[in-house]
């Protein structure tokens, strides 16, 4: 009856192994049955949205800083907070436009409310709400977007797939939702009326209706005691097919429950309560008992085809319920659509007449679109162990059955069991459009492992890990890793994610539990860096260049590549593929969405998040002068379409007269840099190479010792000898050369001169006729004359060095471009143009470097090296002019940069159109590409 005392273990032996492992427990993993719902979104400019905790607000943060923000209720939610409970829907607009959320109401209706974004990511504005009656709830909601997704090809190239979803040219935007009525509402807001108008359609019954029709309540299906409730819905959106003019469908998958009425319970409440009937009359009036066993979920899965159309006047919208799909299992955790597109017609094998005449060879056989339905099931049976996972999948295909009245089959294609690992979400993966490849991304818990041993016991443990599934039949992808997933200590297997959402480039995931959210690494591919010719097929190379072309964020690409275990050769490799990769489009003639400068944009926020990143400070440097350098590409080039945009036919647009001496000042700033690093490299070279240095560093020459005996003991100190180096040593490689050598950079920089030189000649041969002009002349004047630089000059150097520059081959100027300085093929190149900058009369050498700020101060404040241009806090990233204290302002998330752009420029009464133009290009972005958010100057 008893266990054997001598075979049972000892009570501590047996405290010793729980304290050396870990265990979860059915009970952790309930809130999935439970549908407890905790929704996140992923906007494409990199903003998590989640819900509150415990209060009816949306919580924003900008991913990957630590700026987070509140998005504004509406009055009804903010005036009674306690009547509405934490939003159970989020979903954002692919163009990060639009917002919309929707708050369950606790006795009381919920309400669905609708934001639009300002110029920065952080600005919501409450464009509409209203009102959903109890028992018509949203459960979904996405919005319908015309935008075509961009996709890299083998060769590099890039190409946008097939539309996918529905078309309305005239609604911006247009807002699908599914009820816990079985219902599809349609909100979408016309351009040119004010207002929100909405369609209202069921799921479980086909039905018609149009704009210009009246609009029928349809009442909730319900049983004699029980209602049935949609629990649970997902869209699925399925992409054109090539092959012929298809009609714009799209599925939708709904989960439902069973739940007693609210007049059967209120009548059995109420009834129960009733002394003053006889018992007789009491049990005829009372309602019977109620069964559970029936208020629970049901095992099918209902679909129904949806066509929204648009005939140049209204809209319409047409549902078709189709066949349900049944699935044994009781508890059903997740369901997504995965769409695949076709595949092109290859155009080297298309027949230009019949191939049965000429005998030509038959066109390639073209794959249609596929659509598969993944949905994933938990069975607690006794609840007295694990659950037991299960995932299935499911090919929607379309079919012509000979009544012609259902057009689609749902057929099993993948099934498999994950026990005894729990998978607890799933995403979607990445999709491999040149050999047809979808993935799905599943999270699996462990049901148990060990604790970390030892004094030093780490704060996160791996208890699971996260698994690419090919579709369609499921298994594991062997190219992909398998990151871990880590949780706390002190709640190991306490806290499983509710939801999960995927980063705009599909390298990250955000998840949410009850306690916490978490950032992981999907998997990835097992690529490493190869030849200059494959490296455009790597996979963040070819995020990259998806990101830029579809104007998305790139921070979730920079969070890869500035982490500790990324080698820092992956930054050259992922942007010379981008590169490549323009390139090629460039050679074939595909319009590029976005410019090297872009790209360069991209580079400032890699850089800048792996020196945040790195623990070594010479590297950190390393970083954070690249990183400074890649801005000063953008900011000349950003400068330069300044002068142009204000540039006449005579000269130049006074009206902006001190924005453009703002420019010219910075302008001026940074060419006195480049000119100092040239003098350096001139003055201190010996001709005589000295092989105990690096070849790219040059060492200064022999010249008499000053009488300074401080002078004399720190070149010849015990550091300067063991290091090697003057104090002076300059390398070729220093990142802000590369703007004599690459052709591009070289081209804005000439282009930039030409027109400082230009404004100011125009100033000079202009009679002042007033004060504010007087000033004006005066301060350009006294800014060229105390540069000690000649523009003229320089400008002629400049434009001399462009064609043998543009001579050098393409793949080693890429390579500077992905190295961020110049490379060993470019320092000839580099020598000559440095030789001729310093041998002619384009600089004054007293003049750059005594300035009349340092003969103030004294001798002993003189420094070769000057503040780095772009790292005052006090100038506008846009403008270059100071910012003002007194007036609020904009930080950008990707440079650190701040600018008070968008204020008027007011000169004699009149505002400068010319000049507004061009502020109005960075009003939603930075000169960097950056978004912005509001901070405080």
């Amino acid at each position: 009856m008893y266990p054997d005392a001598r075979n049972s273990p000892s009570k501590g032996k047996a405290k010793q192994a729980d304290a050396q492992n870990w265990h979860s427990h059915w009970w952790d993993f309930h809130p999935l049955a439970d549908n407890l719902q905790r929704p996140v979104a992923w906007s494409n400019a990199s903003t998590i949205f989640t819900p509150h905790p415990s209060q009816p607000l949306i919580l924003g943060r900008s991913f990957s800083s630590s700026k987070q923000f509140l998005i504004v209720s509406p009055d009804q939610i903010l005036n009674n907070p306690a009547a509405y409970e934490p939003p159970n829907v989020i979903t954002v607009s692919s163009n990060d436009h639009w917002l919309f959320a929707y708050f369950p109401g606790r006795d009381c209706d919920g309400v669905g409310c609708l934001w639009q974004r300002g110029y920065t990511i952080d600005k919501w504005n409450i464009r509409d709400y209203w009102a959903c009656e109890r028992g018509a709830g949203i459960v979904n909601a996405v919005f319908v977007s015309a935008e075509r997704e961009w996709v890299t090809c083998p060769d590099g190239s890039t190409t946008r797939l097939a539309q996918c979803g529905p078309l309305t040219p005239v609604s911006n935007p247009t807002l699908l939702t599914v009820t816990q009525a079985h219902q599809l509402n349609v909100y979408f807001l016309r351009t040119y009326a004010s207002g929100v108008k909405s369609l209202t359609c069921p799921l479980v019954q086909a039905c018609y209706t149009a704009e210009n029709m009246s609009q029928v309540a349809h009442d909730p299906p319900r049983g004699p005691k029980t209602s049935r409730l949609c629990s649970a819905a997902s869209f699925g959106f399925i992409f054109h097919d090539r092959t012929r003019l298809a009609e714009s469908v799209f599925m939708v998958a709904m989960r439902s429950r069973r739940y007693p009425l609210s007049d059967t319970l209120r009548a059995a409440s109420d009834n129960s309560h009733d002394l003053g009937l006889s018992l007789d009359n009491q049990l005829d009036e009372r309602p019977p008992l109620l069964d559970w066993n029936s208020y629970q979920e049901e095992q099918t899965i209902e679909l129904c085809e949806v066509k929204l159309r648009f005939d140049g006047l209204c809209m319409s919208v047409l549902t078709a319920p189709l066949s349900p799909i049944y699935h044994p299992a009781p508890c059903l955790t997740n369901f997504m659509f995965v769409s695949v597109p076709g595949s092109k017609p290859d155009t080297s094998t298309s027949p230009k007449a019949s191939p049965m005449k000429d005998k030509q060879p038959q066109r390639g056989q073209l794959e249609l679109p596929m659509t598969y339905l993944v949905a994933s099931f938990l069975d607690f049976e006794e609840y007295a162990s694990l659950p037991k996972s299960r995932i299935v999948a499911y090919s929607i295909v379309k079919v012509i059955p000979p009544n012609s009245k259902i057009p689609w089959a749902a057929r099993l294609v993948g099934d498999r069991s994950l026990s005894p690992r729990i998978l607890t979400v799933v995403a979607p993966g990445s999709l491999s459009v040149a050999m047809r490849k979808a993935t799905v991304v599943v999270a699996m818990t462990n049901p148990g492992g060990a604790l970390a041993r030892g004094a030093a016991k780490p704060k996160e443990i791996p208890v699971g890990n996260l698994f690419a599934l090919q579709l369609p039949d499921l298994s594991d992808d062997p190219d992909c890793d398998h990151p871990s997933i880590l949780a706390p200590v002190n709640r190991m297997s306490s806290d499983c994610p509710l939801s999960i959402f995927t980063s705009p480039n599909k390298l990250l995931a955000c998840a949410v539990s009850m306690l916490q959210t978490s950032v992981y690494i999907l998997p990835r591919a097992r690529i490493t860096s190869g030849s200059k010719d494959t490296l455009h097929q790597l996979p963040l190379a070819q995020a990259l260049t998806v990101a830029l072309q579809s104007r998305r964020s790139t921070a979730d690409i920079s969070h890869i590549l500035s982490l500790p275990s990324t080698p820092a050769t992956m930054l050259h490799d992922t942007l010379f593929g981008t590169l490549t990769s323009y390139e090629v489009n460039a050679r074939l003639g595909t319009a590029n969405s976005f410019s090297m400068v872009d790209v360069m944009g991209a580079a400032v926020e890699i850089y800048r998040a792996r020196a945040r990143w790195t623990q070594n400070e010479d590297e950190k440097e390393r970083y954070l002068m690249l990183s400074r350098n890649a801005l000063n590409v953008c900011s000349v080039s950003a400068c330069s379409a300044a002068f142009e945009n204000c540039k006449e036919s005579e000269g130049y647009d006074l009206e902006p007269v001190w924005q453009l001496i703002s420019l010219s000042t910075w302008v001026i700033a940074f060419l006195e840099d480049l000119m100092k690093e040239c003098v350096f490299l001139a003055d201190l070279a010996d001709p005589t190479p000295n092989t105990s240095l690096n070849s790219n560093e040059v060492m200064p020459k022999q010249e008499p010792m000053d009488d300074n005996p401080f002078l004399r003991n720190w070149l010849t100190s015990p550091s300067q000898q063991v290091t090697n180096q003057s104090p002076h040593s300059v390398s070729l490689d220093t990142p802000i050369l590369l703007h004599l050598v690459h052709p591009l950079f070289l081209l804005n920089l000439r282009a930039v001169v030409f027109h400082v030189s230009s404004f100011h000649q125009y100033l000079t041969s202009m009679t002042a006729k007033r004060e504010n002009s007087q000033f004006a002349r005066d301060t350009m004047l006294d800014l060229v004359d105390s540069s000690g630089l000649d523009l003229k000059v320089l400008e002629d150097i400049l434009s001399s060095a462009i064609p043998e520059a543009s001579a050098i081959p393409v793949e080693e100027v890429m390579a500077s471009f992905a190295e961020g300085h110049p490379v060993p093929a470019q320092h000839e190149q580099l020598k000559k143009t440095i030789r001729s900058l310093t041998t002619s009369s384009a600089i004054d050498r007293p003049r750059l470097f005594i300035k009349s700020s340092d003969l103030v101060d004294g001798f002993a404040n003189l420094s070769v090296s000057d503040h780095p241009v772009g790292d005052d806090p006090g100038m506008d990233v846009v403008t270059k002019g100071r910012l003002l204290t007194q007036k609020p302002g904009l930080l950008c998330l990707r440079c650190g940069g701040r600018s008070q752009i968008g204020g008027e420029v007011i000169v004699a009464g009149h505002s400068s159109p010319r000049w507004k133009i061009w502020e109005r290009m960075w009003a939603a972005r930075c000169i960097c590409g950056g978004s912005w958010v509001n901070g405080n100057i």
